[in-house]
């Protein structure tokens, strides 16, 4: 009996060891405490993914984090500019991102309101930017890479591409992300030809195909015969316009060369895909901050492609391009970025 009572003590005592684990030393993390997938969110802007722009460059940067980095996503495409709010404070709300990326101006406000209600929430924003302790901005110059193209039209039409002075820009809304496109490329042409008459109209929208190619034809009919845009997916209506009409198109955000490679010159391309790719590579390392980053002609942010397009370039033309881009990065020529900068721009030439 006592030899029972014994044994069933020692029992007790080993089992009572056994439950009382050691915990790791120093912070130490046991394998069952593995770090964590850092976890990323993506809300498009209104012309969503599948625009072949903005959207699409965007979700490239965050597919290389994935491959490179090891991290996870989710993405929500909207369909309407008043879904933005929605989307982030659910993506806030579930507090399982370990950073939630918004797109251009349309998420300005947005953000302004559940960046606020969700403080310990990090944030990044991209083509616009908002001063706030959890918000990281990214912005490109967009301005110097459609200076080059305004350039490029002018060129083009100093060498006889076109018997016209006139050229054109579409734009998806007439708001101030938008006519820094436009001033920078009205810069760039009265840079070449002061006397180069430019067109400027406005979709009203960034997937509306329709009209995009109406405001091209019109723009067609009174001499513009190259016409660059900034109207995300509304854009394909200038390209359809372009083929129709037998007239030149520049594209935007990434290379479009090869939609139209007859018609499409050139294309200005913003490395969105790398702002992304940076914003979650801070988040990994642990390096997030506040503030804004902008990318320039100088590092690569932004700039002009030609390949892919059929559109043959004198080698005049390419080096007129290259002296031009190696003064902006250089600053010797100050790009105009809004209208009253584009007025003391065209006024000192």
């Amino acid at each position: 009996m006592k030899k029972s009572i014994f044994l069933l003590a020692l029992t007790l005592i080993l089992s009572a060891a056994g439950c009382d684990k050691p915990k790791p030393a120093d912070g130490k993390k046991t394998a069952d405490t593995a770090k964590k997938t850092v976890k990323i969110g993506l809300i498009s802007s209104s012309s969503g993914f599948g625009d072949n722009a903005f959207n699409d460059l965007t979700l490239q940067g965050v597919d290389r984090a994935a491959t490179d980095m090891g991290i996870s996503y989710d993405k929500i495409a909207i369909k309407a500019i008043g879904d933005i709010e929605l989307s982030l404070r659910d993506m806030a709300s579930a507090e399982d991102y370990d950073l939630v990326i918004c797109l251009t101006f349309e998420a300005l406000e947005a953000l302004k309101i559940v960046g606020g209600e969700y403080p310990d929430q990090k944030f990044a924003i991209i083509d616009t930017s908002l001063d706030a302790p959890n918000v990281a901005s990214y912005m490109t110059k967009d301005e110097e890479a459609s200076f080059m193209i305004g350039a490029l039209a002018a060129l083009m039409k100093a060498e006889g591409f076109s018997k016209t002075n006139q050229i054109g820009f579409i734009g998806g809304a007439d708001r101030p992300n938008i006519r820094i496109f436009y001033s920078g490329y009205a810069g760039g042409a009265k840079y070449i030809n002061k006397n180069i008459q430019i067109f400027d109209d406005y979709v009203g929208s960034f997937t509306d195909v329709t009209t995009a190619k109406e405001i091209a034809s019109a723009m067609n009919s009174r001499g513009a015969d190259m016409i660059f845009h900034a109207a995300g997916m509304s854009g394909n209506g200038l390209f359809q316009a372009a083929k129709e009409n037998n007239t030149y198109a520049f594209g935007v955000n990434i290379n479009q060369n090869s939609v139209d490679p007859d018609h499409i010159a050139a294309s200005m391309i913003k490395k969105v895909d790398n702002a992304a790719y940076e914003a979650i590579k801070s988040v990994v390392d642990g390096t997030f901050s506040p503030g804004v980053r902008a990318l320039s002609m100088a590092d690569g942010g932004v700039d002009i492609v030609t390949d892919g397009s059929n559109v043959k370039l004198s080698d005049a033309i390419k080096q007129s391009l290259e002296d031009i881009k190696r003064k902006i990065a250089s600053g010797e020529i100050a790009v105009p970025n809004s209208a009253g900068t584009l007025e003391s721009f065209i006024n000192r030439l």
